[in-house]
């Protein structure tokens, strides 16, 4: 019987992700996701087993089979502990700016290089059909667009509903999709590898999006 390759589903990824699986302090589960983000970015999801995770991470079969039951597990649980590290990295950058419109700027320019300097190239090239699946499902804008909400509500003390609650998550949304654009065509006008002409370049994009409706991207 053919060796089944192993697969990405949404649904499994956002479980991994839910279980906040970001940096394990089990030094046996991190080298595992380490090994096992190496081979991805080397192979793609397809083309590498088990056993070649155990060898590269210097671990027995049998650790792996104790933490993981198969290679789907290790890849949702590596992707998802990519998110937390996206989430975390766009936290950081956002923690040193009081106005809003900074926060978002800033936040979208570091989401964007961290997503770029991350699996997803490597898998949209390898397995391009299954990487875009996920990341163009409506889990995951869902996902994105309630971490923004969440962030907002969370920034000024708001706490949203009704029609306030639905323009935000209009333009929630919307940044989501244009991150995810920028994220699978690359080329683009917005220069991302020179930091300052893409932080202009954003102001520009991002500030009119932010400017409606002011009822509820301006505290009052």
């Amino acid at each position: 019987m053919a060796r089944r390759s192993p697969s990405i589903d949404v649904n499994g990824v956002l479980a991994s992700f839910r279980l906040g699986s970001q940096d394990p302090s089990d030094e046996a589960t991190a080298a595992l996701l380490d090994a096992t983000t190496s081979l991805l970015s080397s192979y793609g999801v397809r083309r590498w087993s088990m056993d070649d995770v155990a060898e590269r991470s210097g671990l027995g079969r049998a650790t792996v089979y104790r933490r993981f039951e198969g290679r789907d597990d290790l890849v949702h649980a590596a992707l998802a502990r990519d998110a937390h590290r996206f989430f975390g990295a766009i936290a950081a950058a956002v923690s040193g700016h009081d106005d809003l419109e900074a926060k978002v700027v800033e936040g979208f320019l570091v989401g964007v290089r961290f997503a770029r300097q991350s699996l997803l190239p490597t898998l949209v090239r390898s397995d391009t059909e299954m990487t875009l699946s996920v990341l163009t499902s409506t889990p995951v804008v869902a996902l994105g667009r309630a971490a923004l909400v969440d962030r907002y509500e969370a920034v000024t003390g708001i706490r949203l509903s009704g029609p306030d609650r639905q323009a935000v998550e209009l333009v929630a949304e919307a940044l989501v999709r244009l991150a995810i654009s920028f994220i699978l065509m690359p080329d683009s006008v917005v220069d991302f590898d020179d930091e300052d002409a893409a932080r202009i370049s954003l102001y520009r994009i991002i500030g009119p999006l932010l400017a409606r409706p002011r009822s509820a991207l301006a505290p009052s």
